[in-house]
């Protein structure tokens, strides 16, 4: 099920105290509205009473979608510099929960999962879109590093991620995103047949899917990010 609780956070704005009814977790199998939430950027979103202004507070929670065959560990931005220690957490929760601690029925629905860790809406948006789009997360990341190369521009790390936004016609549609409140910018979009190209010469890309798969956190910016 989908567990809540309250929090307040300042308003960025005003500095107003504002409630939030924030997850612990969200099963989007039983709660679809909220896994359209997340993709569309209204969960967990509010407005300040005294200001206006529209703010959302920082993600931690754990996602299942057993349709989707995804278990996330959704963590803040501001724990990236630690995504080892934070996918290591996630570890241990999937193991107790669905994995060699859970009970036998549990573990079965684990087997059906592929577990990772994310940072920030934007990472956890781009594992959703890419599922649902029948793109595997390692594939996703090597396209990336593609189009990154060829790009005019490159912003500072840390302060924008390089994300799938979303998909026109099944092309991946990329962009940066500010990690300060979200906002894209400079999309661009790339044919879904480097997708299929990259898919059809395994050998070619093996050692950097098997650098980007490594562990929970299956992110090209990883290291880039935490710095």
């Amino acid at each position: 099920m989908s567990i809540f609780r309250n929090l307040d956070a300042n308003c960025p704005g005003c500095d107003t105290p504002v409630t939030f009814e924030l997850v612990y977790s969200v099963a989007a199998d039983r709660r679809p509205d909220l896994r359209e939430a997340i993709l569309d950027g209204s969960f967990q979103r509010k407005a300040c009473p005294t200001c206006g202004t529209q703010f959302r507070a920082e993600p931690e929670f754990s996602y299942m979608d057993i349709s989707l065959g995804l278990y996330i560990g959704v963590w803040p931005v501001s724990m990236r510099a630690k995504w080892r220690e934070q996918a290591e957490r996630t570890q241990k929760v999937f193991d107790d929960m669905l994995g060699p601690g859970a009970s036998r029925e549990a573990q079965e629905i684990g087997k059906r999962l592929q577990a990772r860790a994310v940072f920030g809406w934007a990472a956890l948006v781009e594992k959703i879109l890419a599922r649902q789009a029948g793109i595997d997360d390692r594939t996703l990341e090597i396209a990336k590093a593609m189009v990154m190369r060829n790009l005019d521009t490159m912003p500072v790390p840390g302060a924008q991620e390089f994300r799938l936004l979303r998909l026109e016609d099944e092309d991946p549609v990329f962009g940066w995103v500010r990690t300060s409140d979200g906002v894209a910018s400079n999309a661009v979009r790339v044919p879904r047949k480097l997708i299929g190209e990259i898919e059809a010469t395994p050998e070619k890309w093996e050692p950097l899917r098997e650098r980007i798969g490594d562990g929970l956190v299956v992110d090209l910016q990883r290291e880039m990010l935490a710095d």
